[in-house]
């Protein structure tokens, strides 16, 4: 947070020289500060997990408005944004075959499964439940449809996708010690985990916002707008069977029990709220 906000402040400061040529009354460029929060809401594709509550986003970045070969009515809606979110999820808990398990070291690294077989000395949790939280850079690029000023105010309303690259993330676990896939009755709870390679670069949504344009004082405006963005690529990773890290236990008699790995999968659904200062 403290390396984005001198990023943020110096394109607050250059976006009055780069938009003084516009005319106040007829501008065809708008650029500012935006502020978003919302709710994420994961949609599992797979039986193995189910969600554990919503989650939530807050963001903070440039927003830019550029009208198309000078229309009013039509423009392209883009910028760059921070997004802090957050996601629960919870092993399905249809049955004690579905228990899931996860091993780790005490420096805070999740192991996969070709990483549990070649080291010794770790831990094993029953995992109850999971909270991942995320660092993102989203770049907006969407169709602007709006009406001329009524007076103050217009109001339009917007189609396209977020692209959302992932910069960083850690994991908090909630569960118990196991031994050899028996909870021994200690609650366990982890943070700050690291899982590389558990989460999906890219996360692509497509969806609609509607919202209206306050000019409040010069060419100064208030933008304040509502939108539901649909996920189309995964959330997670769909690893190589070496490198998964949650896994059930086998209900054979055998002893050490076999392993059956397994990816998260789902989908990331987003409702937000924009917050937009444009000059």
């Amino acid at each position: 947070m403290k390396n984005i906000l001198p990023i943020l402040v110096s394109g607050v400061l250059f976006l009055p020289i780069f938009i003084f040529s516009q005319s106040a009354e007829d501008k065809t460029v708008q650029a500012g500060l935006t502020f978003n929060a919302g709710a994420n809401f994961l949609s599992p594709s797979s039986n193995k997990i189910e969600t554990d509550g919503g989650g939530s986003i807050l963001s903070i970045g440039l927003n830019l408005h550029s009208a198309l070969k000078s229309s009013q009515n039509l423009a392209v809606a883009t910028g760059i944004e921070f997004d802090f979110g957050n996601n629960s999820y919870k092993p399905n808990s249809s049955g004690a075959a579905t228990y899931t398990y996860i091993d780790y070291l005490q420096d805070d690294v999740i192991l996969t499964n070709a990483e549990a077989a070649n080291e010794d000395d770790y831990e094993t949790m029953q995992l109850v439940s999971r909270k991942v939280s995320t660092t993102k850079l989203t770049i907006p690029l969407m169709l602007l449809f709006r009406t001329n000023f009524i007076g103050d105010f217009r109001y339009f309303g917007k189609f396209g996708i977020r692209n959302s690259f992932l910069l960083s993330h850690n994991i908090t676990d909630d569960g118990f010690a196991t031994t050899l896939g028996i909870p021994n009755g200690t609650n366990l709870s982890t943070s700050l985990m690291r899982s590389p390679g558990e989460m999906f670069l890219y996360n692509g949504s497509i969806g609609l916002s509607a919202g209206a344009e306050w000019n409040f004082v010069g060419s100064t405006c208030l933008v304040l707008e509502a939108g539901y963005f649909y996920g189309i690529t995964p959330f997670f990773l769909n690893r190589k069977d070496t490198n998964k890290t949650m896994y059930n236990i086998g209900t054979e008699f055998v002893m050490p029990p076999t392993r059956n790995y397994y990816s998260a999968s789902a989908r990331q659904n987003q409702l937000i709220f924009k917050l937009s200062i444009l000059f």
